[in-house]
């Protein structure tokens, strides 16, 4: 039954994929395929991008414990000038958690993060680019009790791309600040997180207009989580640091892009008695007006 609800949602995004290459607009993209402060978009242009993320967790050390958990976050970015980008992004969420044999079910809406770009740093080359620009954004509690940190939380980053002819790789590097400001009825505040992403990826072109092209792209992701705290004391079974390497691709048509993405976690290391993340995966696309 869960394998049937997932291929149906797969071929409703499959058929979503076919329809919206009856658009043609003309941009190119950055490597990257899991950071959304990759998304840069000219003046006065809009960048929409959706992703389905599937997600799972178990190998818990003392008892049978899974998660499965299905991400379908919207991004939107607007290029106010040429050096600034604002955007907002809203995902809706559904987990299945199964514990000693007993299956629980929940679903809804995450918080909504608003964010801004600033391009700091742009040097164009004949045969190079290179380029810095720092991020900030605030994510709102406004998500699904289940979803949300029930605070507000703040995200400072640096985003760094280079280019040299077909080859490109961008980091990102992202500091959450969880609960600077928490619902007065929470007295757990949720660790803070630090990421850094990194994203090689190859530009091959095809067809004789050069609208058309293939990427290969290669991720890896260190991700930590500091343990979540009550009364400032820290808490057991919480908190984590991980690696992730994730080969993927890129199929670009014009600025329509197909995008997808399989995540392998190599390190990981939780506190306490937690959870493992095992293998998962991401398909999405990107389209600019």
């Amino acid at each position: 039954m869960k394998n049937k609800k997932l291929l149906t949602k797969l071929s409703l995004l499959f058929i979503f994929l076919f329809a919206c290459n009856l658009f043609w607009v003309d941009s190119l993209s950055a490597s990257g395929i899991s950071a959304d402060a990759g998304l840069t978009p000219a003046a006065n242009r809009w960048i929409f991008k959706t992703q389905f993320r599937l997600m799972q967790r178990d190998n818990h050390p003392t008892m049978n414990q899974e998660m499965t958990m299905q991400m379908y976050p919207v991004v939107i970015a607007y290029g106010l000038k040429s050096n600034i980008a604002l955007m907002v992004r809203q995902a809706f969420v559904e987990k299945e958690m199964t514990m000693m044999g007993k299956t629980t079910n929940s679903s809804g809406f995450g918080d909504l993060l608003f964010m801004a770009k600033y391009r700091l740093v742009r040097v164009n080359k004949p045969t190079y680019t290179f380029g810095i620009a720092p991020t900030i954004g605030i994510e709102l509690p406004t998500g699904n009790d289940a979803f949300s940190s029930n605070g507000y939380d703040l995200r400072f980053g640096t985003y760094f791309s280079g280019r040299r002819r077909r080859l490109s790789m961008d980091v990102n590097m992202l500091y959450i600040v969880n609960g600077i400001k928490k619902e007065s009825d929470v007295s757990t505040e949720i660790g803070n997180e630090f990421s850094m992403v990194s994203a090689l990826g190859y530009q091959i072109s095809m067809g004789s207009d050069g609208n058309f092209s293939f990427t290969p792209v290669i991720e890896s992701s260190y991700l930590k989580t500091w343990h979540d705290t009550n009364n400032g004391i820290n808490l057991v079974n919480t908190g984590e640091s991980l690696f992730l390497l994730s080969p993927g691709f890129k199929i670009t048509k014009s600025s329509i892009i197909f995008e997808s993405l399989f995540q392998i976690p190599v390190w990981q290391e939780q506190n306490g008695l937690q959870t493992e993340r095992t293998s998962s995966f991401l398909i999405g696309i990107r389209i600019m007006n």
